[in-house]
């Protein structure tokens, strides 16, 4: 008699352990996705902080330039191929624009015939185009691609 009042214990009891085990995991498996989702935002957050100046000053310097490689660096581990390519033709226009500024402010130094001037406006024409690309990019495209990584599942 004894050994019946005992089996509906041991299954309640055996009932419950297992499923404080799967509330365990489940809630070890979303700090993980938090932990993660933390680890994109402040990747996403560090590469605007490398373009702000850009932003601010339509001008890339060496060091904004450094940093946004330093910020992307990582990207590959937290996001899929698609974003880290899209972020490295932003890097590309960063170098093209860096470059493109160090030329016009040596042009901007020489005294230059009208046919240089042409150019030099031409040239001013895609710096300031560089600057939208990556501008728009990061502020407007960026977040668009990074919503599906951006959701943590909640706890059931």
């Amino acid at each position: 008699m004894e050994l019946l009042f005992l089996i509906p214990v041991f299954a309640f009891l055996l009932i419950y352990v297992a499923y404080r085990e799967w509330l365990n995991v489940a809630y070890r498996q979303w700090l993980t996705e938090l932990d993660l989702f933390e680890k994109r935002l402040a990747a996403y957050e560090e590469l605007k902080g490398a373009v702000a100046p850009v932003r601010e000053t339509s001008a890339v310097s060496a060091t904004d330039a450094d940093r946004f490689a330093r910020a992307m660096a990582d990207m590959r581990f937290l996001f899929d191929k698609d974003l880290e390519l899209f972020v490295g033709g932003i890097y590309g226009a960063l170098l093209k624009k860096h470059a493109l500024d160090a030329l016009l402010e040596e042009a901007a130094a020489r005294v230059q015939s009208p046919a240089d001037k042409a150019l030099t406006e031409k040239a001013l024409r895609r710096s300031q185009e560089l600057a939208s690309q990556i501008t728009d990019g990061i502020y407007r495209d960026m977040p668009q691609r990074m919503e599906k990584f951006m959701h943590p599942r909640p706890i059931l």
